[in-house]
């Protein structure tokens, strides 16, 4: 039997408010976030905005979220959807204490400026991607929407420096940096130590994410495919996405089904961590990646395209390695270099994976947003 806290009698509520997509970064965040705010004792309403175009993604969103966490789906038609924030402002009205307004995505932006009135409004900038023309116009329109806000929340210490070059003369950001999810990575740390590696001649990778073009899988498999030493390396691909079927013929048409083995969602990761020697992260934009932080703390080390905040974790050449740039000729560096290394990338990957856990704690992620929380309160 799991005891909760007790709730506290607080002054405000906050209400985290998402249009869920793949469980992917954002909605880890949330996920993870919401029940950290609930376990400090506060009393979050969580905000679900369901794409009926895609309603699986907040059916499925809402079904890991756990079943203390008040919460309530509103239904979206469109892109850009001029009476979401009326139903918004129609569920809320009944709320007795006044309300914080803590949105993430671009839907969740827009619809929380245009209801917040009087109320605070948070927002936490997870990263841009655009990866196509119409995304890159909702990115713009994100950054001057986010110059309205009571607060915005950058997710690593380069992405602050970003958003004050985007945003400025705009100055309220802080950084909160994501937190790590799973909560049994010491378990995983252990089964790792324990491991029989049955051929020392194959190293595992993994991938965990979208399978969408941002994220960079399809070059990788086609540097893969032109390795002089594929038959080294076994990969195991974790997500789902529009770029899926392109994936699988990929890996068809080049004679890697042997090599590559695609697992499709996963929910919860962490059996997955307990084997691999690597992650691969060739993705060409990044904040602070959930999986870039659930893989070190696991202590697996990690080679990645070097973007966004990725370079903050990852010491090139000690925990893992990073590529020059998104050319085959780069990841083919980077492929010869981990036949090499990876068993020295790993030992100091498991040396520091404790510190990883307690950097990236729920609790100080959850104490640090209850401060802007009550800040904009006091």
């Amino acid at each position: 039997m799991i005891i909760r806290p007790k709730l506290k009698t607080n002054s405000y509520r906050p209400v985290l408010v998402l249009a869920p997509g793949i469980l992917a970064g954002a909605e880890k965040v949330v996920l993870t976030g919401i029940n950290a705010l609930y376990e400090l004792g506060l009393n979050p309403l969580m905000i679900i905005i369901k794409e009926t175009r895609a309603p699986h993604f907040a059916n499925e969103f809402k079904k890991v979220l756990p079943e203390y966490i008040e919460n309530i789906t509103i239904d979206s038609t469109k892109a850009l959807d001029i009476k979401l924030p009326y139903k918004l402002k129609d569920v809320l009205k009944n709320e007795r204490l006044p309300i914080v307004l803590h949105s993430h995505g671009f839907k969740s932006l827009i619809t929380c400026y245009i209801i917040k009135g009087k109320c605070p409004h948070l927002h936490t900038h997870h990263g841009n991607t655009a990866h196509t023309f119409k995304v890159r116009i909702y990115e713009k329109i994100a950054m001057m929407t986010m110059k309205t806000c009571s607060q915005v929340i950058a997710v690593s210490n380069k992405m602050n420096d970003e958003l004050k070059t985007m945003l400025s003369p705009y100055k309220k950001i802080m950084v909160i940096e994501n937190m790590l999810s799973l909560n049994n990575v010491a378990k995983i740390r252990k089964e790792r130590s324990t491991q029989v590696q049955l051929n020392n001649n194959i190293i595992k990778l993994i991938y965990i994410g979208r399978l969408s073009p941002e994220k960079g899988l399809l070059p990788f498999l086609e540097c893969l495919s032109k390795f002089h030493a594929k038959d080294r390396f076994f990969l195991m691909v974790l997500g789902d996405g529009v770029e899926r079927p392109l994936v699988e013929k990929f890996i068809l048409e080049h004679n890697l089904s042997s090599q590559v083995a695609i697992h499709g969602f996963v929910t919860d990761p962490s059996d997955f961590f307990i084997s691999p020697d690597i992650l691969i992260m060739p993705s060409q934009r990044e904040g602070l990646p959930m999986t870039l932080i659930e893989a070190l703390a696991s202590g697996v080390p990690v080679i990645a395209n070097n973007v966004g905040a990725i370079s903050s974790l990852i010491t090139h050449g000690h925990n893992g390695f990073l590529a020059v740039d998104h050319s085959i000729e780069s990841w083919d560096k980077v492929l010869d270099t981990s036949i090499e290394s990876y068993k020295d990338w790993k030992q100091n990957a498991t040396l520091e994976a404790e510190a990883i856990e307690a950097r990236f704690s729920t609790k100080l992620w959850a104490q640090k947003t209850q401060q802007i929380y009550q800040s904009n309160f006091n």
